[in-house]
């Protein structure tokens, strides 16, 4: 069990430093915390009795996420996972220390892109026009926003018909930028929203 609670940490670490979901990255490690030892305490305790297994098969029939997961990255973190716990939870502690270890260094590529990237993923601005006199201009939105001197991305653009929102990524974020930032956008649409979420977990 040990073993799985040291796993999982690092796991959490190796997901936090190279995920490209625009996510709170803080949220990996009690998930993992409890996924890896679960499944190692679940398989411990069935492997021994095939009624207990069958037992699980019909448990985990009607287990549904209630939120689907969209992301396939999402999915693959979470199989790794599970995929940890069964090795360990089946004493094959080897085999899944070495699967583990290369999988790690396989994400190092995307780690160290992460870590050259500008932005840190912990405050988002979404800005909302509306569309019932004219549609905006992407790219007026965009030289407003550089004008200001933050450094920033583009996430997301989404146009409902009514409105269309502009999910932006910011590096650094002060209640200045706010005022700032409406005060520019006001002269392309007056009454344009802005909301700001600090380590909300959106995914794109």
């Amino acid at each position: 069990m040990g073993i799985a609670l040291i796993i999982a940490v690092i796991w959490s670490f190796v997901v936090g430093r190279s995920t490209r979901l625009v996510v709170d990255t803080r949220q990996y490690l009690p998930i993992f915390l409890l996924i890896i030892p679960s499944m190692v305490l679940i398989i411990s305790i069935i492997k021994s009795s095939i009624a207990l297994s069958l037992g699980l098969v019909g448990a985990l029939s009607i287990v549904r996420f209630r939120t689907p997961i969209k992301e396939p990255e999402e999915l693959l973190y979470l199989f790794v996972a599970i995929a940890v716990g069964l090795g360990i939870g089946a004493n094959q502690i080897v085999a899944t220390l070495v699967g583990f270890g290369a999988i790690c260094l396989g994400f190092i590529p995307l780690s160290v892109l992460n870590k050259n990237s500008k932005h840190t993923r912990n405050t988002f601005i979404e800005l909302i026009f509306s569309n019932e006199a004219s549609r905006i201009n992407i790219s007026d939105v965009n030289d407003k926003l550089l004008s200001l001197g933050y450094e920033f991305e583009i996430k997301r653009v989404s146009d409902s018909g009514q409105t269309t929102e502009v999910l932006i990524d910011i590096a650094t974020f002060d209640m200045s930028l706010i005022s700032a930032m409406k005060l520019e956008l006001d002269v392309l649409q007056p009454n344009v929203q802005v909301v700001a979420t600090q380590n909300a977990r959106i995914i794109t």
